[in-house]
């Protein structure tokens, strides 16, 4: 047992620390011998748990999307039908938005996640494959269900517009965090700035949509 916590310890810290020089320096441009450096290890456990940077980049993926599944979004979208009134239609979209910022930034998952996950978005790999698995299609399935409720013929393009139009957003906030956190005056973005974040993006979904404001 202790044999065992001392790898995954190593492992954990070893993905944290390409994680973190991922969201600093883009992925491409983080070498195994930078990441042994920092982290305290030798390239030969990089290997070793992940027979070299491409899986461990796999795990680095895996770890950014783990947990950002929404499953209270999830749940709702399948309890939904026609009978389905404007206010539950429109408390679907308090949830989603909200879920993706606290998956993003209210929770206690490292930084590094919500920057990462923006460069997944980016890539045409199997990284981007993990991204798009794990996540990307599940929402734009759940989506699809909601949207239909609204409207049974719209269409795959305004389904995925309308996805990236409540998303992106939030992902954006992701990617430019350094800037916009010295914009602010931050360290982090406080729970006032992600609450007017999601009041907005609410709002403006639920106008756009016809659906009651909460």
């Amino acid at each position: 047992m202790k044999t065992r916590e001392i790898g995954d310890s190593t492992k954990e810290k070893i993905i944290n620390t390409a994680g973190i020089l991922a969201a600093d320096m883009g992925m491409d441009n983080v070498s195994t011998r930078a990441i042994a450096d920092y982290s305290g290890e030798n390239i030969g456990s990089i290997h070793y748990h992940f027979g070299g940077k491409s899986g461990l980049f796999e795990a680095v993926a895996l770890g950014a999307v783990h947990g950002c599944r929404e499953q209270e979004f999830y749940g709702l979208i399948e309890s939904l039908d026609e009978s389905s009134t404007p206010e539950q239609l429109s408390n679907v979209v308090r949830v989603m938005v909200s879920g993706t910022i606290t998956d993003l930034f209210r929770s206690d998952r490292p930084i590094w996640h919500s920057q990462v996950i923006y460069q997944l978005l980016q890539r045409d790999d199997a990284l981007y494959e993990i991204f798009r698995d794990k996540l990307m299609d599940p929402k734009i399935e759940a989506m699809g269900k909601f949207l239909r409720l609204l409207n049974p013929s719209v269409s795959k393009e305004e389904i995925i517009i309308h996805t990236a139009a409540i998303q992106m957003p939030i992902f954006s906030h992701a990617n430019y965090m350094k800037a916009l956190l010295k914009q602010l005056g931050m360290k982090r973005y406080s729970e006032e700035y992600l609450q007017t974040l999601e009041n907005t993006l609410v709002k403006q979904t639920q106008l756009l949509l016809g659906l009651p404001q909460d």
